[in-house]
């Protein structure tokens, strides 16, 4: 449903966003902020879900600063490796990438964020809303 675009953060750093449009005019923005294993294909079917949902829907890769296209398994491995690269990358970093994002998925009008967070097997998405 999506594809891969290049953003720029205000510090000059281009990272990879996985993007997917709604099929008619977007209800608003999102950003989906991804897990400790990148822009992987279950962040990509959340990213293609919110587009089916009506919105233009915005993975941005925040280990491209380390790595680009990452994208870890879901096992020791790549637990050990994600809590290793997300202790590389700074707040301000993170910010700047996110940032990038939101100013992307504004152009449809107002544009949100949320952060899918795997904790105990389960899923729970924590949200914000910025104009």
């Amino acid at each position: 449903m999506g594809e891969m675009i290049e953003l720029t953060a205000q510090d000059g750093h281009s990272l990879g966003a996985y993007v997917a449009r709604p099929e008619g005019p977007a209800r608003a923005g999102l950003v989906v902020v991804q897990e400790i294993f990148g822009v992987n294909s279950h962040m990509r079917a959340v990213t293609d879900g919110f587009a089916r949902d009506g919105y233009l829907a915005i993975a941005p890769a925040l280990f491209d600063r380390l790595e680009g296209g990452l994208e870890l398994a879901y096992d020791e491995a790549g637990i050990a490796r994600g809590r290793a690269l997300r202790a590389e990358v700074s707040w301000q970093q993170v910010e700047f990438d996110t940032a990038a994002a939101v100013q992307a998925a504004a152009e449809v009008g107002k544009a949100g964020i949320i952060a899918e967070k795997a904790q105990s097997g389960r899923a729970r998405s924590l949200g914000k809303t910025v104009e």
